[in-house]
Order: structure tokens, then sequence, then C-alpha cells
């Protein structure tokens, strides 16, 4: 095994690992807010390792498909923190009426002064 191909396996295995604990931190969660975190990461960390690891190989087939990889990842990489960010405003209009703050009674002190 050359060092290349230790370098894929050990990026590939370190990709699926950072899924599974993705997976299992949006099961174990409770909250919609926990389990975005969980939800962002597995859109960022993962796929960089596992697209790194196919890049690293020679890619699926050579030159375009090493660019196709980098592409996909790049789009996943680029939209997953917007994905994150619509559905945790949404979550947030849904449980709070609002996507504001929660000033509570500071709110009325500045009303008052």
């Amino acid at each position: 095994m050359s060092a290349a191909e230790l370098a894929a396996q050990v990026l590939l295995w370190t990709g699926v690992a950072a899924q599974l604990v993705s997976c299992v931190g949006v099961w174990w969660m409770r909250d919609v807010f926990d389990r975005l975190h969980y939800t962002a990461a597995s859109s960022t960390i993962g796929p960089v390792l596992i697209g790194t690891s196919v890049v690293v190989t020679g890619g699926a087939g050579g030159i375009s498909g090493t660019v196709e990889t980098v592409t996909a990842c790049a789009v996943v990489l680029l939209l997953g923190p917007v994905v994150t960010h619509a559905v945790g405003r949404a979550a947030r209009r849904m449980l709070h009426g609002d996507i504001g703050p929660d000033l509570g009674s500071e709110s009325e002190e500045v009303a008052e002064s």
C-alpha cells in the first residue's frame, strides 16, 4: 500500500466517522436548534474529507472525475450553511413567532425612557 492509498483510506474513514457522529448527534438531541449544529457539521466536515480522499486516489476516472468531485464538495460546502440558516430561521419563526431576539423586560425599559 502506497502513501497516497494510506492517506486516502485515513481520509475516507475519518469522513465516514464524522458523518456517523453527526447522525448520532441528530438522533440524540431533542431540540431543533441543537440538531442543526450536527446537520451543519455533516454538510461540511464529512464531505470535505471524503472528497479529498477521492481526489487523493486520482478521482473517479481522471481529471474530469476530480473536477466533478471538487465541484460537488464546493457546492455542498457553500450551500450547507445557507440551508442550515434557513431552517434555523423557519424553526425560530414557528416556535416563537418571530426571528428577532427575545428582549423581554429590556424592551419595556427602553420604551419607557
